[in-house]
């Protein structure tokens, strides 16, 4: 049955209000019968409660709507509406019934008759009021609902208080008249209670009030995160059965918008894990860490925008503390000189900017590669040069072995590409000298090669 509900919660709500109905029509006609305010009082809080249960049909129906365009974030808060209204019936009643029981114990005497009838009639509600908070209490559980949350909250109110009516009809009949009078101001109290809860409740979420446990749940989790630098803030409040939140997270500066997007992405995944209810958004800042001058130049270079490619960024500090930055940077090859200066001096200007302390800055400017060119491998057809490019690797005491060479003729001029082993325990600034070292070598004994290629594993 759980498991039923759970899966209809809306089916659940419009039960409970379908009962409460019922329960409103047998509590008031017996009420008046005998004459007892707690009975009558039970009623109007019965009453109440169908009303709320009604409204708790809707909001639970309204908040299961997708987002649209007028509500981008949901209709989740829909049920914690409902729980407000739920509570302000439920002060309205309270404040009713107190004023009537008051008045009975001031003086204004009424005749109450406990008959059997209704005394039974309350055991049995007390049965049913039992049951129905179990199942209510367990399928809110399950489905986090805030609307069913609140209508098992109001069943427990309803089991103290035909609970109390019993037992103040039973105190009638055993002779104290003014049994009846004090269960009805212990149903008042408790609805006063309930409805304390609940307008609580439901204001925290409808006013945004941070989740603190979820929000430093959040932080951890993202803080752990391959890629994040800095968690600089998070916010998370409850919407309905759900969390909707956001995490700003600092990157690295340089960082471009394919791997920004694969950090947001992994942010999300790992709070996933951890909040499986909590939507999130996830924003990514920039880390920029004064310390790490050649990030700072490649983020400068980002923002300026004009340069796709930066490499071979050298920053060397000089004897007197200033710093000389020299780095190759690549145009479209179809600009003019004209154009590709401008760019140049811009490029210098922010850079300057970004590092006051540079004394002097050069910049090698290159064409960028065109998308796609068109060659054709010649390996086959060239293996003596294959193996005099072999031999010219293999005589370096530094590479563990030569793996492979490839030839590719590109408008008649020949490209190798040469794959070696170096030992794995070099640093990789160490195998990148021997690459620069051996294209170097192969490129002097084979003066015709239009450009060496050297590729080092471990």
């Amino acid at each position: 049955m759980i498991s039923y509900f759970g899966r209809n919660p809306q089916r659940l709500t419009l039960g409970v209000a379908v009962v409460d109905v019922i329960l409103v029509a047998a509590k008031l006609s017996l009420g008046l019968v005998t004459g007892s305010l707690a009975l009558i009082s039970d009623a109007v809080h019965s009453g109440l409660d169908a009303a709320a249960s009604i409204l708790a049909f809707i909001a639970v129906g309204t908040a299961a709507r997708p987002a649209d365009r007028e509500h981008p974030f949901g209709h989740g808060k829909a049920e914690n509406l409902a729980a407000y209204t739920e509570g302000l019936l439920l002060i309205i009643a309270g404040l009713v019934i107190a004023y009537e029981a008051v008045q009975r114990l001031a003086g204004h005497a009424f005749k109450v008759d406990a008959t059997p009838l209704a005394l039974g009639f309350l055991a049995f509600t007390v049965a049913l009021e039992i049951g129905r908070s179990i199942l209510l209490r367990q399928v809110a559980a399950r489905t986090k609902s805030a609307s069913i949350d609140a209508l098992a909250t109001d069943k427990l109110a309803d089991l103290m208080s035909v609970t109390a009516v019993l037992f103040g009809l039973a105190a009638v009949r055993a002779g104290f008249a003014y049994g009846d009078s004090v269960a009805a101001l212990v149903v008042a109290a408790l609805i006063f209670t309930a409805a304390v809860r609940l307008i609580r409740r439901a204001t925290d979420v409808l006013m945004d009030r941070s989740v603190a446990t979820a929000e430093r749940t959040v932080m951890a989790t993202a803080r752990s995160v391959d890629g994040v630098r800095d968690v600089r803030a998070a916010r998370v409040r409850q919407s309905g059965a759900v969390m909707i939140g956001e995490v700003e997270v600092a990157g690295r500066p340089t960082l471009p918008l394919e791997g920004a997007q694969a950090l947001v992405d992994r942010v999300r995944e790992a709070v996933k894990e951890r909040l499986p209810d909590l939507e999130l958004n996830v924003y990514v800042a920039s880390d920029a860490n004064p310390a790490r001058l050649v990030e700072r130049v490649h983020a400068t270079a980002a923002r300026n925008g004009a340069f796709r490619d930066l490499h071979d960024v050298v920053v060397e500090r000089e004897a007197d503390e200033t710093l000389h930055l020299s780095l190759h940077g690549k145009l479209p090859g179809s600009l003019s000189m004209r154009e590709a200066t401008r760019l140049a001096r811009r490029l210098e200007t922010d850079l300057r900017s970004e590092l006051p302390e540079v004394s002097r800055f050069d910049l090698h400017l290159e064409p960028l590669e065109p998308d796609i060119v068109q060659g054709r491998a010649v390996t086959e057809e060239n293996r003596e040069l294959v193996d005099r490019i072999r031999a010219v690797t293999n005589a370096d005491d530094r590479v563990v072995s030569c793996d492979d060479v490839e030839l590719s003729s590109r408008a008649g001029q020949i490209t190798a590409y040469i794959e070696i082993t170096v030992q794995d325990d070099l640093t990789l600034e160490q195998a990148h000298d021997i690459e620069t070292s051996l294209e170097e070598k192969v490129r002097q004994a084979e003066p015709n090669l239009k450009q060496v290629v050297v590729r080092a594993l471990g």
